[in-house]
């Protein structure tokens, strides 16, 4: 009898144990989704908050990328305007130098004919003046030989005349010429003027541009790979597979030609290393690839003052040609190396590049001058080599100083 009371008493605990188990795990569930609730709950208010000033972030990005765009717009044709003024000068000094050689020369033939002109007043003077009518009469033999002494003295006449003619219109063409000079003279003055205000306009537009950068810079970082993800991402994805069937094309009728001429094909083997591609611009590598203070750069900059050409740095077809507000003025090019797909990138070139969409290059081939356009803080290179396609994300991106 007390074996069943225990035995009902433990089973009564064990089931009331149990219970306050099984209600102390529900409470502490109950309490975890009400916690997990709530934090979701701060996180969408965190989100909206955080969209609305994505939003208006990129609402005062976009404000200052046009702006960027206008002032790249304004540089690009500020630096042809200075091309044609230098132009311009160096013509007109070219003009300079021709009228002086010529003033030399005109200035030759008046003294040639001044010292003549003299030579013939000292010699009328030594013989007493001009010779008279009269006298040519009396010291006539006959009526023949006074003839031919009035045809002397008027063709003298006549050659001294001629003589005074000539060395006046040679005085007056060497005072148009004078006058002409100075003109020119002036005329340059103006135009080293003018090269000066335009280069100061270019200076102030490239300080307005680097403060705006330095906004952007600011407020998000480097923006360069970021922003380049969404611009005609899609566009350039399309372009990008019909350069490279193209470029395949390109590549296969080289080929052939090859075999047919008897050269061979070569090597199949991938290219790796050195000489695959040539360095694409002048100057010292300023940034190089991968991971820098502004984020992880997917390229390297090649930076050089001055009037600086880029070339495609092998055979290919142009994908696109463009103006980017990240990249500025940018090309992008298909090639197909052994066999392999390669891409590379082309960005801040001073001005519209020289080549077009879909056309073929080859290696060597300018493409355009470096600049500053775009997200760009001085006058410079961004150069890219992708192993394969370029997307957005650059995850074909390689190290390019390793391939040439």
């Amino acid at each position: 009898m007390k074996s069943k009371v225990v035995g009902t008493v433990l089973s009564f605990s064990l089931a009331l144990s149990a219970f306050t188990v099984y209600h102390s795990e529900s409470v502490v569930q109950a309490e975890s989704l009400s916690s997990i609730k709530k934090k979701q709950q701060e996180n969408q208010k965190k989100a909206k908050s955080s969209k609305s000033k994505i939003d208006q972030n990129k609402k005062s990005q976009a404000s200052l990328e046009s702006e960027i765009a206008r002032i790249d717009k304004l540089s690009s044709d500020t630096d042809a305007k200075i091309e044609k003024k230098k132009a311009d000068i160096t013509q007109t000094k070219n003009e300079i130098a021709k009228l002086k050689a010529e003033i030399v020369v005109v200035q030759k033939r008046i003294d040639k004919r001044d010292k003549l002109l003299k030579e013939r007043v000292n010699s009328m003077y030594e013989s007493g003046g001009a010779v008279s009518y009269l006298e040519v009469v009396l010291g006539s033999k006959d009526f023949g030989d006074f003839l031919d002494r009035v045809l002397a003295l008027n063709m003298i006449a006549e050659q001294d005349r001629q003589l005074l003619e000539e060395q006046k219109k040679d005085k007056e063409l060497l005072e148009g010429k004078m006058t002409s000079v100075e003109k020119k003279l002036n005329s340059l003055q103006d135009a080293m003027k003018d090269l000066q205000g335009l280069k100061e306009q270019l200076k102030a537009q490239k300080a307005e541009k680097d403060r705006l950068m330095e906004s952007l810079q600011k407020e998000q970082g480097h923006l360069e790979a970021e922003m380049h993800k969404i611009e005609n991402e899609g566009e350039i994805l399309k372009s990008q597979e019909e350069a490279f069937k193209r470029e395949q094309e390109r590549a296969r009728q080289q080929e052939a030609a090859k075999r047919s001429s008897g050269s061979g094909g070569g090597s199949t083997a991938p290219v790796i290393g050195n000489g695959m591609i040539m360095k694409p611009a002048a100057g010292i590598i300023s940034s190089t690839f991968g991971t820098r203070s502004m984020g992880n750069h997917k390229g390297i900059d090649i930076a050089q003052a001055g009037t600086v050409p880029i070339h495609a740095a092998a055979d290919g077809t142009v994908i696109r040609a463009e103006y980017s507000s990240s990249y500025g003025n940018v090309v992008y090019i298909s090639h197909s190396i052994s066999g392999q797909q390669w891409t590379t990138v082309y960005a801040h070139m001073s001005s519209t590049p020289m080549v077009s969409t879909g056309q073929s290059v080859s290696k060597g081939t300018q493409l355009g001058n470096m600049g500053n356009t775009g997200h760009s803080t001085g006058q410079h290179l961004h150069f890219e080599l992708h192993k394969g396609p370029w997307n957005a994300g650059k995850t074909n991106a390689v190290n390019p100083a390793a391939y040439w």
